[in-house]
């Protein structure tokens, strides 16, 4: 009996821990032929993609491609999304060499050494940020911060391709620093190399354009590489690849660099997983969305800590969900994480036995395919419908575009977000209140503002706060309140405070309820409470120990207190 019980607690703990394992014996096997054609198609748009996005993150090629095995084949075994696919993106690959590379060149580490080390803290800010279930508190950051964070990094990593694109080395710095090195230095482009790289960019936007479902990104590297081949381009001045390693992915325990260097990575680690995550979560929840299903943004933390301690441990880089190719596989028809399965597959021949085809690859074709990949990120029409409909969310992504600009990445990062976080404050702490009015003919009390034909009750102030109350907006509130109260042309003997937009109310905000009470009964006016929920009875009922605010009922209707507290002046 204590076996059998045993076994059913380790099932649980797997079931909870490996999705997997609750799918896989469930697997529908009319997916498997849109599963299979899916995970091809979606291979065919990492492999490329996963050379270009090493490469800016200034690592060796073939990292990109373990750090697309790894992602894959751990999100296969913890994922909760059936569409997003993890891997190696754009934005984090430059956030990366942003971060990492001047910490590199100041503490004279070896920049892998230090990849490896910030990847492994990736995945440990996944994992203990999912053992603290906060996987809710991405709701926090607004799409403005996307919106501008993402535009913002469109243009800085194109404007780190301009060097391959034009055969120009020693671009470094900002985006405004690169684009006037472009600009000055266009004399010393390699005509070649400019023919290269434009005939890419050509070929990749009528691709997207035209034949979406086609994979032309791989097709784009083939032809490139069969051009080099050809013309030996190396000899025309066109930088190119060079040879790969084959095998897999070989285990890479990182050797631990000084503590001051592990201190200085925190904050770019850090950054990195709010990125992963805040990309991620975004993939997850739209295409759950879209295929009728839920996704559990807890156990999402999870499976992205264990893809990057994976690509971590085994010489890739920081990975997250890549939207772009999670919409690839859901427009070919993807049910399922065998897509991801096959995706693996595919990696693990190439890996094997196919790199050599990747010797001869110009790296203006790779700058073709990372400036291409990105040009989607580049939203206007969103960042047009921001400045249209709200200033605030407007001048946030403006802020987290132009931080990327002018200050980098990891800045942009913590601009976008901090500004987000400083916004969802402004707004719990300054919350929109009403006087309410009774609709003629019933006993339901609605906002003035709202129903012009709502009509106050002369000796009664019926008043709500749109929002929990709590410690942060107490005082605000109490301001409102008396303002409200001044306005009034008739004198009011009873406040109703109607609680029922108020999930929450805390100890501080009990506490306030008391002391206004006792303020308004100084000066002949009492107070009530109505729509509390239970547990906001329960704490009001808790503080209020001599009963001064009257019987807390909970959900109470404003009308049955205002005629509760009728008969109790009128006596019995």
């Amino acid at each position: 009996m204590a076996t059998d019980g045993r076994s059913e607690r380790l099932k649980r703990v797997a079931e909870s821990s490996l999705p997997i394992v609750r799918w896989l014996p469930a697997y529908d096997r009319s997916w498997l032929r849109p599963d299979v054609l899916a995970g091809i198609t979606v291979a065919a748009a990492v492999i490329p993609e996963g050379l270009a996005y090493a490469s800016l993150a200034g690592l060796p090629p073939q990292t990109g491609l373990y750090a697309a095995l790894l992602g894959t084949v751990t999100y296969v075994l913890f994922a909760s999304s059936r569409q997003v696919i993890m891997g190696p993106t754009s934005a984090l690959a430059i956030l990366l060499l942003a971060g990492v590379g001047p910490i590199a060149d100041g503490s004279g580490a070896p920049y892998a050494s230090l990849v490896v080390v910030t990847t492994v803290l990736v995945g440990l800010f996944c994992v203990a940020a999912r053992a603290l279930r906060l996987g809710h508190l991405v709701h926090f950051i607004s799409g403005s911060v996307l919106t501008g964070f993402s535009t913002g990094a469109a243009l800085y990593i194109v404007s780190t391709q301009l060097g391959k694109l034009f055969g120009i080395s020693g671009a470094s710095g900002t985006f405004f620093d690169r684009l006037w090195f472009v600009l000055s230095h266009l004399n010393e482009a390699q005509p070649a190399t400019v023919v290269v790289g434009l005939v890419s960019v050509a070929l990749l936007l009528v691709g997207r354009r035209f034949f979406p479902r086609v994979p032309t990104t791989l097709l784009v590297v083939v032809l490139a590489i069969a051009a080099s081949s050809a013309l030996d381009l190396r000899a025309l001045g066109v930088e190119i690849v060079g040879r790969l390693p084959s095998g897999l992915p070989p285990l890479a325990v990182p050797s631990v660099p000084e503590a001051g260097v592990v201190v200085s990575l925190v904050p770019v680690a850090f950054a990195l997983f709010i990125l992963s995550y805040v990309q991620g979560i975004g993939a997850v929840q739209t295409f759950a969305r879209r295929n009728g299903y839920r996704a559990d943004p807890e156990q999402e933390l999870l499976a992205e800590g264990m893809g990057n301690l994976a690509a971590g441990l085994f010489g890739g880089f920081v990975v997250g969900g890549s939207m772009s190719r999670s919409a690839l596989n859901d427009s070919m028809g993807g049910k399922s994480q065998v897509v991801g399965a096959v995706v693996a597959v595919v990696l693990v021949v190439v890996l094997l036995f196919l790199t050599g085809l990747f010797t001869t690859l110009p790296e203006a074709t790779l700058g073709a395919v990372v400036t291409v990949a990105v040009l989607g990120l580049v939203d206007v029409s969103k960042m047009q419908r921001l400045g249209s409909v709200s200033r605030s969310e407007f001048l946030i992504a403006s802020a987290s575009l132009f931080g990327v600009l002018a200050l980098g990445m990891v800045w942009g990062v913590f601009i976008g977000v901090g500004l987000s976080l400083l916004h969802t404050i402004a707004l719990v702490s300054d919350p929109k209140t009403e006087v309410l009015g009774r609709l003629r003919g019933s006993d339901h009390f609605v906002s003035r503002e709202t129903y012009s034909d709502a009509v106050e009750i002369p000796d009664v102030l019926a008043y709500r706060v749109n929002a929990e109350l709590f410690y942060a907006n107490t005082n605000v509130v109490r301001d409102d309140l008396e303002a409200r109260l001044r306005e009034r042309g008739s004198p009011v003997a009873l406040v109703v405070f109607d609680l029922s937009s108020s999930p929450i109310v805390d100890l501080a905000a009990a506490e306030f309820l008391g002391e206004l009470e006792a303020d308004l009964r100084s000066r002949g006016i009492d107070l009530r409470i109505a729509g509390a929920n239970q547990e906001v009875a329960k704490i009001l009922q808790a503080t209020d120990e001599e009963g001064t605010l009257g019987e807390i009922r909970e959900e109470e209707a404003i009308a049955s207190v205002i005629d509760r507290w009728r008969r109790a002046q009128n006596g019995p």
